[in-house]
């Protein structure tokens, strides 16, 4: 029996090397196998710089060729790579990805020291945030000893129909993207939160008639925002915010401030989509007066 048993042991113990195939097959079920694997793959795309057949991609990551052809065939379907006959290159969608993380990074390069402007003229907590499907997301966030008080966080996510900014952006998005956030339902976050469609359509038709959007305890109880969006070719390609405990928030001076942030923010994108990165020296009043003087339109 003692020889049998380690003849056995022998044989799968051998066995197992032979066939990595199956060893990886098990591994890959783990979603970091998987995630690695992916990796390794686009990363001989970054290296080749060109088109690469499935022998090729097989050899450079040292994976096998039927788990690599799984993979591709994946990432096709995502569109992230494609395929040409028996050759594979990145896809379209890469560098849709790609060119969204250099537009959010140059948003924030921009935005970012007239943000912290406005947080030293307001004493508040200034966001700058994106619209993601039924989110807004945050790119940046300047602020106080009050900030640890908020939700926001850079990269966290809250419901757009929820906070000022997103209701913002909303304002002045196509119909077809209010429409589709309008029937993916109304998420409820404290009982001001607006979770009807004849509600967010009406406070949506306000916004666009003053350039500003606020809130009154709709995501956090007791915090009030004044948010404008920033345009870009008059589509919103981002919104702003400044936050802050309710019974500190003026709406009637901080609209103003915050719609002549905006309007910078938007023209300086658009120099910077016009003529590459530069410095752009303006002045940009935040009183209350010197904005007043401005025609109501200015920030749209």
């Amino acid at each position: 029996m003692s020889e049998t048993a380690t003849a056995t042991d022998i044989t799968a113990a051998t066995a197992a090397p032979s066939t990595p195939e199956s060893a990886l097959a098990t591994e890959s079920e783990s979603p970091s196998g998987m995630v690695d694997r992916v990796v390794l793959i686009l990363e001989v795309f970054e290296r080749s710089g060109g088109p690469l057949t499935l022998g090729q991609i097989s050899a450079r990551t040292r994976l096998p060729r039927s788990s690599v052809h799984r993979i591709l065939q994946q990432l096709v379907s995502a569109r992230l790579l494609s395929r040409d006959t028996n050759e594979y290159r990145l896809g379209l969608r890469m560098f849709e990805i790609g060119s969204l993380v250099v537009h959010h990074t140059r948003m924030s390069d921009v935005a970012r020291p007239l943000l912290q402007e406005l947080c030293a003229a307001t004493g508040h907590v200034v966001h700058l945030a994106v619209l993601d499907q039924q989110d807004v997301v945050y790119l940046e966030r300047v602020g106080g000893a009050f900030a640890s008080v908020l939700p926001s966080r850079v990269g966290g996510r809250l419901p757009a129909h929820c906070t000022a900014v997103g209701k913002a952006i909303l304002a002045y998005s196509d119909r077809e993207t209010v429409d589709q956030y309008l029937w993916s339902g109304l998420r409820r976050r404290t009982d001001r939160s607006l979770i009807t469609p004849q509600a967010l359509t009406s406070a949506l038709a306000r916004i666009r008639g003053t350039g500003y959007a606020t809130e009154l305890g709709e995501s956090v109880a007791g915090v009030s925002c004044v948010a404008a969006p920033v345009l870009l070719l008059d589509a919103p390609v981002a919104g702003i915010s400044v936050c802050g405990p309710h019974d500190r928030i003026r709406v009637d001076e901080l609209k103003f401030r915050v719609k002549w942030i905006a309007a910078e923010i938007s023209r300086r994108l658009t120099a910077t989509n016009r003529s590459g990165p530069r410095r752009l020296i303006s002045t940009v009043p935040l009183s209350g007066h010197l904005a007043s003087v401005a025609s109501p339109g200015a920030a749209r």
